[in-house]
């Protein structure tokens, strides 16, 4: 398509940053981590459907904060000289009062977000299993709520983080994308 029939760019996209190059040459501005924390079904005959219930959290609705008002993941940024395993430990402790006991590299992601400053985004999704007694002794340090969804549950939600939407489908639907 020429210039010339080109659709026009929205007012709100004018001004955006230039494309990024992504051939490896621009490392990421952000190194986020998120927990995938996961409660598998319940042993026995399930559903074929029942991929277990994923805990997220209501990120408070301050304004200037990304995905505010959203249900997340918990997890944050990391540090400078930080491994991801070390930072999504870090993070539970310090948001939930919760001492990992296992957990495993699930997803990893790199975006250029369509904002007026240019980010380049590296993300690392960690799947970490947890059960009732695990819950029972976690403490929300941030955000408005935590709760456990189902993926139908999520789905139907009008505000949630669309990268961890993502993953969770991806997570709850395994055995319908990757034949092996």
């Amino acid at each position: 398509m020429s210039d010339s029939t080109a659709a026009p760019i929205p007012p709100d996209m004018a001004g955006l940053h230039p494309e990024i190059p992504l051939d490896g040459t621009r490392s990421p501005d952000e190194f986020i981590v998120s927990a995938m924390l996961w409660v598998p079904p319940s042993p026995g005959p399930t559903s074929s459907q029942d991929k277990g219930r994923y805990l997220l959290q209501l990120r408070d609705d301050k304004p200037g904060l990304p995905l505010r008002d959203h249900w997340a993941f918990f997890g944050g940024h990391v540090d400078p000289g930080e491994s991801g395993e070390a930072a999504l430990v870090r993070e539970l402790d310090e948001e939930l009062g919760y001492r990992v006991h296992a957990f495993r590299w699930y997803f990893e992601s790199i975006a250029v977000l369509p904002r007026r400053k240019a980010r380049v985004v590296r993300k690392v999704f960690y799947l970490v299993p947890i059960t009732a007694a695990d819950m029972g002794a976690m403490v929300q340090g941030e955000g408005a709520d935590m709760r456990l969804f189902t993926l139908p549950e999520l789905l139907a939600l009008p505000r949630v983080a669309p990268h961890d939407l993502a993953v969770v489908m991806t997570h709850a639907r395994e055995h319908l994308i990757y034949v092996e």
